[in-house]
């Protein structure tokens, strides 16, 4: 009996071991799982160059390795800017004297079939010219062009007849340009004298000059012509002048070269007036033949040369004379000159400098200062 009492108690205390293990383990936490590995680092992506501008090279460039497997990819350093050296200047000018036509007479006398303004007769006008290219000034807009009324070239103009002798002067002013340029306002001026030297022949000489485009210097210009009408009814007449012209560009900058031009100009025009003066109008074309210049050729360190090219003018006007005292008149030229491909072609002037049409309208007051016989014709 005391056996079996024994046996059971050593029995309960196995039992109460094994109760006291399990409830051990259960409030044990489980090991952690170790770390998965990391994914393999992706290759760093290939910098895509921006839009427009030119690819990169795929070889090494000159002074530069090549990265060794296994080895960290060397950090590029700090640009370093370079700056070419500028080029000499080259500039090309396609030259002409400034007017477009080589005649400087009077409307009135156009008006009456005369070369020059009767004895004593005293004209005192003005005429607003609108200039439009395809051109712009210089500090525009490429492909921008000059519209209607961009440019305003206001020129006053007076006029004197000693009878053999005309002397006349004229002043032009840039009263209106684009807001981007920055030209002066007197931009040419000139001196015309004109003689008598038979029926329906006269001599012309006139001087001219002005400032260049860009503040680069001043121009100056003279011509001589020999100018002559054919009456062939008092309805209609044929005019026409030959002669020569000289361009001198006086340029500022001190290592610019002696550039000059000389050229033959020759001037037709047909007159259509009605009886009595009322109406007239004219229609013509001048050309000029290039036929000296210096500097003509490109060399190294040239900082100007000449591109001298024959040029064809067109104008075509009209003017209301039937009013002793006043004339009325409106003129339509084209002006040829360069290449608008190619503005080393083209002048530094801003009347007549580039390919331009020029819109005109004018008018001029007269005074009769002396005795008049108009009957006779100059």
């Amino acid at each position: 009996m005391l056996a079996r009492m024994r046996l059971a108690a050593a029995l309960g205390s196995l039992l109460t071991i094994g109760l006291s293990l399990d409830l051990a383990r259960a409030q044990v936490p489980p090991a952690p799982a170790p770390p998965a590995a990391p994914p393999p680092a992706a290759a760093p992506a290939e910098p895509r160059p921006a839009e427009g501008a030119a690819p990169g090279p795929t070889e090494p460039q000159p002074g530069t390795t090549e990265p060794q497997p296994g080895t960290a990819e060397p950090q590029p350093g700090p640009s370093v800017v370079t700056t070419a050296p500028e080029p000499v200047p080259t500039h090309r000018y396609e030259l002409t004297a400034e007017s477009t036509s080589i005649r400087g007479g009077s409307v009135r006398a156009t008006a009456t079939s005369l070369l020059l303004l009767p004895a004593g007769d005293l004209e005192i006008g003005g005429e607003m010219t609108f200039i439009t290219s395809e051109l712009s000034l210089g500090g525009g807009r490429p492909g921008e062009g000059l519209a209607f009324t961009d440019v305003g070239l206001l020129t006053l103009n007076g006029r004197y007849s000693f009878g053999p002798v005309e002397l006349a002067a004229a002043m032009a002013l840039l009263v209106k340009q684009p807001s981007y340029a920055d030209e002066l306002v007197p931009q040419n001026g000139s001196l015309t004298a004109r003689a008598a030297l038979g029926e329906g022949q006269a001599l012309g000489l006139r001087l001219a000059g002005g400032p260049l485009l860009g503040d680069l210097g001043l121009w100056e210009g003279a011509e001589l012509a020999l100018e002559a009408k054919r009456d062939v009814h008092e309805t209609l007449d044929f005019r026409g002048a030959i002669g020569g012209a000289f361009t001198h560009l006086d340029f500022a900058d001190d290592a610019a070269p002696r550039s000059w031009l000389g050229e033959l100009v020759v001037d037709a025009e047909v007159v259509l007036r009605t009886p009595r003066r009322a109406f007239s109008t004219w229609v013509g074309a001048d050309m000029r033949f290039p036929l000296v210049h210096e500097p003509g050729d490109e060399g190294p360190g040239t900082t100007g040369f000449l591109n001298p090219k024959t040029r064809l003018n067109f104008y075509v006007g009209g003017a209301y004379s039937y009013v002793d005292d006043w004339d009325v008149y409106a003129r339509f030229t084209v002006l040829d000159r360069g290449d608008k491909d190619d503005p080393g072609t083209m002048a530094p002037l801003l009347d007549g400098g580039f390919d331009q049409q020029q819109i005109t309208l004018g008018v001029v007051h007269r005074w009769e200062l002396g005795e008049k016989d108009h009957g006779g014709e100059r």
